[in-house]
Order: structure tokens, then sequence, then C-alpha cells
């Protein structure tokens, strides 16, 4: 009975010796949903879709006197679309991705005043 209540410790406490491995790695805030990457290519899909929306709107302008009322209708509603989900891509930006941004942009300007500090005091000396 002694070996096996002996054994029973032995393995109990093999788990305590892996309980702190997650110690090491890099958790990411809770509200953060997406990477900087993400958010960078959610960037670029705004410019895309104002871009593809515009340039609807310039064709809408050149072409919409000569054209009938349906392809009128229909670019308007393309030109809509597209306007609309760039919008919708700007929310999720500025949600998700703008805090976070003007958070590492802090983090730069503060390292960089640190630095500056540490080069003023070493003139000093």
């Amino acid at each position: 009975m002694k070996k096996i209540s002996a054994l029973i410790i032995v393995i109990s406490m093999a788990g305590f010796g892996f309980a702190d491995d997650h110690k090491g790695e890099k958790k990411d805030h809770p509200n953060k949903i997406m990477s900087g990457k993400e958010c960078m290519e959610t960037k670029a899909g705004v410019a895309w879709f104002l871009s593809a929306a515009d340039s609807v709107f310039d064709e809408i302008k050149e072409h919409g006197d000569m054209k009938d009322k349906a392809w009128n209708d229909r670019k308007w509603a393309e030109a809509i679309s597209l306007s609309d989900l760039a919008s919708n891509y700007s929310t999720v930006y500025d949600v998700w991705c703008k805090d976070m941004i003007n958070n590492r942009m802090k983090m730069r300007i503060k390292e960089h005043h640190n630095d500056h500090n540490k080069k003023k005091n070493k003139k000093k000396d």
C-alpha cells in the first residue's frame, strides 16, 4: 500500500512541475482580437473600397446622362454598397485597431524620451 501511495504522490507532483509552463507564453490583451497585420489589411481595405466607390461615382458622372435609368440605378447601388463597406471597415478599424496603434505610438514616444534623457545625463557626467 505504501508503494502505491508513494507512486500516486510522485505522479501528482509531476503535474505541479509543469504548472508554471504557461508563464513563458506572451498573451495578448483579452480585448485584442486583431493582430497588427490584420489591422493594416483592414486599413488597406478601407482605402480600396473608397477608391472603388470613387471610380464608380466618376463613371456615373461621366456616363450617367447617356445611359438608361436601370444602368444608373445599378451603378448608384454599387457605389453605395462600396461606400457602406468602407464605412463598416472603418468602424472595425476604429474599434479594434486605433487604440492599439495609439498605445504603440505612446510607447515609442516614451522610449524615445527616455533614450534622450539617458543621453542628456551622460553628457552631463
